[in-house]
């Protein structure tokens, strides 16, 4: 009976989806063409076409409108008058609730500092961030790249690889896992816990939804037991910190700590995950600056930095209008969905020149990839790091890297760009070295 609900509802899903559509395509001008999107292809030039026509657009596929202008994006990422949590929207909600079939839902039912609003947003924020503390991210550097050595040297003795099975996927997994402390025989269930709850964000998708629900199930119950644990023996992890956090005499409650934990897991994976597989493959397919982030370090965060405005991880936020206002000559109506285009944002024309050129040597990249305002991504700093010591790891290691991947797959959640393989071609620096046993680092991020 289950199964035939959720097959009735992606049937229903998928018809309402072909309807509006259309609407949108002949009345709104906010659909770039009627053949649904090749996730394989370049989703720029659409995002652009749509934003050219006007910054805000209505929408009936989302039941609101399209943002796609960098200062009509960053004005609602700082207005009040509109909120992250999904809850005030009752189409989502119903379609989210339905789809999980009885299970509980990140931001739904356990509600994260990404969910909320002022003032509880700002008093979990504090506690949350006292374990993203700057100087505590940069001190993770030498265990970061010991991880990195280790996760090479299991490659095997060949010129070609997949970059995002062997060190993309795995890596960011791990470090979230130690720094929560995890037991290393147990971390590999953080990579598959983070990948079914990405694919939950995808309302479309409603068996998506449902694993969802099953993998925040999951990874709640394993922190029941782990954070049992950290309080009867504290140590320098992160749940450890979580727990002892103070601001003015407030401390998390228990909900709040496992609700935050499993929002860290996905934004710490997923983000970086995408941001490396991303960075490197436009480095592959522009040779020259792949030689210029060899040579420097400035260049090479340049790059790091051009990959997310270019190539966000990220495409797509959503917010939920919580009164009627007017926006840029438009009324947005109490309870409709806004889905802000970081994507379009990132290539706006009228605040980024050339946008649509891959440029390492760019002073200063202007993008909103990892957000803005009082949800600016916490995790950023540490994304960044990971990413850096990839990339000086893979140029330590191998003299030449070439693309060897012909076809290209990017997923299918419009949320998030990223692939799903990436094969490259190399010539060792040096031979490797034997494999080392990942257990050697066991708590030591």
């Amino acid at each position: 009976m289950k199964n035939l609900v959720l097959k009735s509802l992606s049937l229903g899903m998928s018809g309402y989806i072909w309807i509006a559509r259309r609407l949108d395509y002949y009345l709104n001008k906010s659909v770039h063409s009627l053949t649904p999107p090749d996730r394989s292809t370049n989703p720029y030039p659409a995002a652009n076409a749509i934003r050219e026509r006007a910054p805000v657009i209505r929408s009936y596929m989302n039941g609101g409108w399209i943002i796609t202008g960098y200062k009509e994006v960053t004005e609602i990422l700082r207005d009040q008058r509109v909120t992250s949590d999904f809850t005030n929207n009752k189409f989502v909600t119903r379609i989210v609730r339905y789809a999980a079939e009885g299970h509980k839902v990140i931001s739904f039912d356990y509600p994260t500092m990404l969910s909320q609003d002022p003032p509880d947003h700002g008093r979990l924020r504090k506690l949350v961030a006292k374990g993203f503390v700057h100087k505590y991210i940069q001190s993770l550097a030498p265990a970061i790249g010991q991880l990195v050595d280790e996760l090479l040297a299991q490659i095997p003795n060949t010129e070609q690889f997949d970059i995002m099975d062997t060190l993309a996927k795995p890596l960011p997994a791990i470090v979230i896992a130690e720094m929560m402390g995890v037991p290393v025989h147990e971390r590999h269930l953080f990579e598959q816990w983070s990948e079914d709850l990405v694919k939950g964000s995808d309302i479309a998708r409603p068996e998506h939804i449902k694993k969802g629900g099953e993998a925040t199930g999951q990874m709640r119950s394993y922190l029941v037991n782990l954070t049992e644990q950290k309080r009867k023996n504290p140590g320098q992890d992160l749940i450890s910190q979580l727990i002892a956090a103070e601001e003015d005499g407030d401390k998390l409650t228990i909900e709040e700590l496992y609700a935050n934990c499993i929002l860290l897991l996905v934004a710490g994976h997923e983000t970086t995950t995408r941001l490396i597989g991303n960075c490197l493959h436009l480095l592959l397919t522009h040779p020259e600056q792949m030689a210029a982030a060899r040579s420097s370090e400035a260049l090479l965060m340049g790059a790091i930095e051009e990959s997310l405005r270019f190539e966000p991880p990220v495409q797509f936020t959503a917010r939920v209008v919580k009164e009627d206002f007017e926006f840029r000559e438009c009324t947005l109506k109490k309870g409709q969905l806004l889905m802000l285009s970081l994507a379009a944002a990132n290539r706006d024309p009228l605040v980024v020149e050339r946008p649509s050129e891959f440029d390492i040597t760019r002073e200063k990249p202007i993008h909103v990839s990892f957000g803005y305002g009082i949800h600016l991504c916490l995790g950023m700093s540490l994304a960044r790091l990971e990413a850096k010591i990839v990339f000086q790891k893979l140029f330590e290691n191998f003299t030449t890297l070439e693309n060897a991947q012909k076809n290209l797959d990017w997923g299918q959640n419009p949320m998030f760009r990223g692939l799903e393989q990436l094969h490259v071609r190399t010539t060792c620096a040096f031979e490797l070295s034997e494999p080392l046993p990942l257990a050697k680092t066991a708590a030591s991020v």
